[in-house]
This record gives C-alpha cells, sequence and structure tokens, in this order.
C-alpha cells in the first residue's frame, strides 16, 4: 500500500512535469500563450531553480538547485520503479521517500500484523551498521535494512 501511495505522488509530479514542459515548450515556438506561470517556469530554469509548481506543490523538499534536484528525482523513480518490478529491496532508501513517516508506520503494521501485537505497543530498535546500501548481506526477517537518514 505504501508503495502505491509514493508511486502515485511520484505519478502526480511527473504529469504536471511533462505538461508544463509540453505548454512551455509550446509558448516559446509562438503556439500558444507565454502565461504567468509559464514565464516563471522559464525564469526559473534560467535561474537553476525548481519552478514553485513542481516542488512545494507537488514534490519533496529540496534545497538543491534544479540541475542536482532533477538529478535526484531520476534516481528517486529509478528506486521507486525498481522496488515496483523486482520486489522489497534488501535496503530502503529511506531520504527517496515523499512521506518517510509513511513507511516507518507501514513497517510496524507488518510486524504488528505478524505477530498480532497491538501497534501502539511496538517500538524501533536501531542498529546502525559499518555498510553501505551496496553492501547488504543480510536481510532482517523482522524489520527492515534503511539508508539515507541524515541527522
Amino acid at each position: 500500500m505504501f508503495l502505491r501511495q509514493e508511486i502515485d505522488r511520484f505519478m502526480a509530479l511527473t504529469k504536471e512535469m511533462k505538461k508544463g514542459l509540453k505548454m512551455l515548450d509550446d509558448a516559446i515556438a509562438g503556439i500558444a500563450v507565454m502565461s504567468l506561470d509559464l514565464e516563471i517556469m522559464s525564469q526559473c530554469f534560467q535561474d537553476n531553480k525548481v519552478p514553485p509548481k513542481w516542488e512545494p506543490n507537488l514534490g519533496y523538499p529540496s534545497l538543491k538547485p534544479l540541475s542536482s534536484w532533477f538529478d535526484d528525482l531520476m534516481l528517486r523513480l529509478t528506486f521507486i520503479e525498481k522496488w515496483y518490478y523486482e520486489g522489497c529491496p534488501d535496503t530502503y532508501w529511506l531520504s527517496a521517500f515523499f512521506f518517510p513517516q509513511g513507511f516507518m508506520t507501514a513497517s510496524l503494521q507488518t510486524y504488528a500484523r505478524k505477530t498480532q501485537t497491538p501497534i501502539d505497543a511496538l517500538k524501533f530498535k536501531t542498529n546502525v551498521k559499518p555498510f553501505g546500501p551496496d553492501n547488504v548481506t543480510e536481510v532482517p526477517e523482522d524489520g527492515v535494512n534503511i539508508h539515507g537518514l541524515f541527522l
């Protein structure tokens, strides 16, 4: 369920991006009228900023300039796509999610259902591992491996 919600959020963002870019392309070509929103988008591109219709409304919070934000978006989409087509990963990129708290709650719910324990009686236990996401050697029977957590 959590994966489906994340996919829906990414789909809404990419749909708006595609629509806005097409409209801007048409406006630059003289096929459509250059609206204020399109002018703002064009100025954002020139300033290497994420257009306001993308980031605060549909996108995830980020302080990155547009070029880095776009590279990051592609990595996030690749992670979600791989999870969707290949199944659960050995480690989850927590900071790739729109709503990481939802992922953590879903992890608790999975364990609560499995053990028939009330979810409000559960707590997280964190074990910091000395390896990165590419070097995961074991997947816990209960719980999940995460990476991308910043303090």
